[in-house]
């Protein structure tokens, strides 16, 4: 079961790190050095891989209910509406 959790921990944190090599180096091989970061995930990869899990829902969440609440600012207020009609302003 630990090493279940182990494995799944260890291809998750690969993943998160040959991901952000892409986007910060592009393909360039040249430029990146994952050899002690590889080290660190294989010793770490238990407790970082929940810790990013979770650091991502929460950062998932407060961006939802940054985006519901400004949403809710733009709701119409009919009572500002001017008369056409009889050209009050």
């Amino acid at each position: 079961m630990f090493i279940t959790y182990y494995i799944i921990c260890v291809i998750y944190c690969f993943y998160q790190l040959f991901k952000t090599y892409r986007r910060r180096y592009g393909v360039d091989p040249i430029q990146q050095s994952p050899e002690l970061d590889a080290i660190m995930v294989l010793m770490m990869a238990w407790v970082l891989a929940p810790v990013d899990a979770a650091l991502t829902w929460i950062r998932i969440v407060k961006e939802a209910e940054e985006a519901r609440r400004r949403q809710s600012k733009f709701e119409i207020d009919t009572s500002d509406f001017r008369n056409e009609e009889t050209h009050i302003y």
